[in-house]
Formats: structure tokens, sequence, C-alpha cells
């Protein structure tokens, strides 16, 4: 049986989905500012993709209480891979940007790149099949919403495991920066509304 959504529970999941949108586009008008002046920035939309995906998580345990079509037990290990993948990725990334892991130079990613990789596919297959299967609380548009956002992310894991095709990053790139906002901000709405019921 799930826990039921509390106030202050879904109170939260609509504060992660507030930062999780923040963090998206904050990330989108860096690269922008980056194409335009060429400015040394990209570490702060690296910040902001860590919070970004960081706040997933608690959206994910949001949408978890709320409930949906699929059976208990692999509801819970889907959510248990989903918040792990957000905790190695941003993890790792935060490594990186320190200087603990190095470049790929270019190449396939292997080694920790690789694990970063993998956790962030992990992250979007939660994304691609939870919104369709939740329950009757969230609206059609918002399911295949979140699903496409998933899918950009799957994309955004892959590309640099595969190497060398830059069309699967910039495809999956403007939905991980476009596309998911729009759904975290959306979200939060939904996770407001799910929080008046429950008080």
């Amino acid at each position: 049986m799930r826990p039921k959504l509390t106030r202050d529970r879904a109170d939260r999941a609509a504060l992660a989905a507030r930062i999780a949108a923040i963090g998206g586009f904050v990330a989108l008008i860096v690269v922008l500012l980056e194409i335009a002046t060429g400015a040394p920035i990209s570490w702060l939309g690296d910040l902001a993709l860590i919070a970004m995906t960081l706040a997933i998580g608690p959206m994910m345990l949001g949408s978890y209480e709320l409930g949906g079509v699929t059976p208990l037990w692999p509801s819970r290990l889907s959510l248990a891979g989903g918040i792990a993948g957000t905790v190695v990725w941003s993890m790792i990334q935060l490594a990186a940007l320190a200087g603990i892991v190095p470049s790929n130079g270019g190449a396939p990613d292997s080694g920790v790149r690789l694990v970063a990789d993998v956790a962030l596919i992990v992250v979007g297959l939660w994304l691609t099949g939870a919104p369709p299967l939740a329950g009757p609380w969230l609206p059609s548009r918002l399911r295949w919403l979140g699903a496409l956002s998933g899918l950009a992310f799957v994309l955004v894991g892959l590309g640099p495991i595969i190497g060398g095709d830059r069309t699967i990053g910039v495809i999956g790139g403007l939905g991980y920066v476009i596309l998911f906002p729009i759904w975290a901000f959306l979200m939060a709405r939904v996770f407001r509304t799910q929080a008046a019921r429950a008080s």
C-alpha cells in the first residue's frame, strides 16, 4: 500500500517542481548567453542542471504517493531506481565541476562518466514511464509531456555513450532544458492542487 500524500509532502513536491523548472530555465539562459557572448559561464549552467536533477527526486516521491496503475512493488523499484539515478548523476557532475572527474576529451564516455550517463538514462526512463501510468490526478497532456521529457533525458545520456553523433545530444538537449522545465512548472501547479485537497 502506498503512503497517503499529506499536505507537507505535496507542498515539498510542488516546491521541488518549481526548483526543477527554474534550474532548467537558468541552464537554457546560460547556454544562450554563452553562444551570444562567448563568456565562460558553463559552470553556472551545470550547477543549475544539478539543482534541477536533484529536485526530480521529491517530484518522483509525490507522484508515487498520488498513485497510478502500476502494481506496488514495480512502482517502489522504479521510484528507488529513479531517485538513485538523480543522486548518482548529480554527485558525479559535482565531482566533474570540482575537477575530480576528468574530461573525456571528446571520446565516448567510460568509467565514472559512463556511470553518470547510465544514471541519467534511468531518470529518463522513469520520466518516460511514470507519467503515462499515473492515476487520474495527472491530466492527459502532462502525461505525454512528461514522457517526451523523459525521452530527452535518455537521449542526453545516450549521446556521450555513443560518441560522435551530436544530433542525438542536440535533440535531447532541447527537450532537457525546454520541455522538461515546462513540464516541471506545470507539475508544480498539479502538486499545489493536491496539497490543497490533502489539507
